[in-house]
């Protein structure tokens, strides 16, 4: 039996038409463009512990109860389906068909199958490690001048299934045009229209509370539910240059949007109703910056609070 080498391990995602289950045909895989040490995704089953006391002080072990899965995807950030997948399932939404491709944050979930292929070969001696129903429950992308834009995805699985043949799906391969974003491609931050603020850094962070739901009669998780409000921050770190952004930002809804690349392979990120707090000033060995904390709110006009576009 040949030993597994994590440098020859590939993922793929399939978005699902059922959730909870890997699409065996009709559908493409996308390819994942993984870190080096990217891991597959842990399942474990809570512990029903007995307090049945046996002969000689000894316990009675325990019993699993219903399994679920976690894991996380890190990438430097591109322009390509796997992506836009990714975001659908983090906003609860869709991206729109025509004209400008439009992601808006909303309560449409979908799911999604992550294929791990541990081993190729032969039908009988391939490894696939397949983790169905997920669901992002935590987005972040992140970026800083000189430096690359990362973005990560955690989510919840419903099932696991470990097969010794390859999924047949086509694998669709990241676009030829797409490559990893940089600090020098986010373009200027417009603050209730306001472009002359210098950044340094931004990180978006998106979250939702998921949890996996059970039910008498099997350990299997019969899909995920979700709960309380989803939660956008944007935080942003700029030169203090004068007092200027600390009156810019008044604390009530503004806008606040930026772009990643450019028409035809970027992403723009749109926060139509943001919450600023009081900007806090910080030092460092070269230079003095100006931290601000953004909360995006619902806007009536655009009906969400996160709206991300195709470029």
């Amino acid at each position: 039996m040949a030993l597994i080498s994590p440098s020859d391990v590939t993922f793929r995602l399939v978005p699902e038409t059922v959730a909870g289950v890997l699409p065996t045909t009709g559908a493409s895989a996308y390819e994942i463009p993984a870190k080096a040490d990217q891991s597959v995704a842990a399942f474990s089953a809570n512990e029903i512990a007995s307090n049945t006391k046996r002969p000689g002080r000894a316990g009675n072990g325990m019993r699993r109860g219903m399994v679920t899965g976690t894991g996380s995807l890190e990438s430097r950030l591109q322009a390509a389906p796997v992506f836009y997948t990714l975001m659908e399932s983090a906003l609860s939404g869709k991206f729109t068909t025509t004209g400008t491709k439009t992601l808006k944050a909303g309560l449409t979930d979908s799911t999604f199958s992550i294929m791990s292929l541990l081993q190729s070969g032969a039908a009988g001696a391939a490894l696939l490690d397949v983790a169905s129903g997920c669901m992002v429950n935590k987005m972040t992308i992140s970026g800083k001048f000189s430096d690359e834009v990362n973005v990560s995805f955690d989510y919840l699985a419903t099932a696991n299934s470990q097969l010794t043949t390859d999924s047949t799906l086509t694998t669709a391969a990241l676009p030829a045009a797409a490559y990893e974003f940089a600090g020098s491609e986010v373009g200027a931050i417009a603050v209730a229209g306001n472009t002359t603020i210098q950044f340094t850094e931004f990180s978006l962070e998106v979250t939702q509370d998921r949890v996996a739901r059970g039910k008498l009669g099997t350990n299997a998780s019969i899909g995920i539910g979700t709960n309380g409000v989803r939660t956008v921050k944007l935080t942003l770190k700029a030169y203090r240059e004068s007092f200027a952004v600390d009156a810019l930002l008044t604390g009530l809804a503004q806008a606040f949007s930026f772009n990643i690349g450019a028409v035809g392979n970027g992403v723009g990120i749109s926060i139509p109703a943001g919450f600023a707090s009081i900007p806090t000033t910080e030092f460092d060995s070269e230079s003095a910056f100006v931290n601000i904390e953004v909360t995006a709110g619902y806007d009536a006009t655009q009906a969400t609070d996160l709206v991300i576009t195709q470029l």
